[in-house]
């Protein structure tokens, strides 16, 4: 894709760069929250009922399905982060090279233990490529996870809220229509 406009690159950059995947669940989240229940309201080749079963499911689907990947990932992410403590040889200052990478602890289950692979790099560098790996971990980790959650909590909990709102739409609906037949 070819991005002619500098202000959009920039924008695709900086969330690229600083969004992390908590917080681009947030934005898909509330970008189909707020658009979807209005596309399928609008689509008129539906008859009213699978219209207002359509807008139900569209609000009950993205908020349990957008809620708990925001709560796994962030879950996941604040866990590896807990179970990644790391020893490293005495480093001093932010250009001082770290050589060894190590669990402080058997706890530390996600610290990576680089016994020969390990490419000595400054602190500051090494600081850096470490939040990385905690935080791509953490969305790996929330990926595993969310196959279970979608399976036993969201599924049931997506049927009750379309129930829920199921039934608004419908109220909404009728109320909508009575206005127009008195008008």
């Amino acid at each position: 894709m070819i991005i002619n406009n500098r202000n959009i690159e920039k924008f695709i950059n900086y969330s690229g760069k600083k969004l992390n995947a908590p917080q681009q669940s947030i934005i898909m989240g509330v970008s189909a929250v707020v658009f979807q229940p209005y596309i399928n309201r609008k689509n008129k080749q539906l008859d009213d009922n699978t219209r207002d079963m359509a807008v139900a499911r569209s609000i009950g689907k993205n908020i349990t399905g957008n809620l708990f990947d925001f709560i796994t990932r962030v879950a996941a992410i604040f866990t590896v982060a807990k179970l990644s403590n790391y020893a490293t040889n005495n480093v001093k200052n932010d250009e001082d090279l770290v050589t060894e990478l190590k669990p402080k602890s058997k706890v530390d289950i996600f610290t990576p233990n680089l016994k020969e692979d390990f490419v000595p790099r400054p602190k500051k560098e090494f600081l850096k490529d470490f939040k990385s790996y905690r935080l791509a971990m953490g969305a790996l980790l929330a990926t595993g996870i969310a196959v279970f959650v979608k399976t036993t909590v969201e599924l049931p909990l997506t049927k009750k809220l379309t129930d829920y709102f199921y039934k608004k739409e419908k109220i909404r609906r009728q109320k909508h229509d009575k206005t127009n037949r008195n008008e």
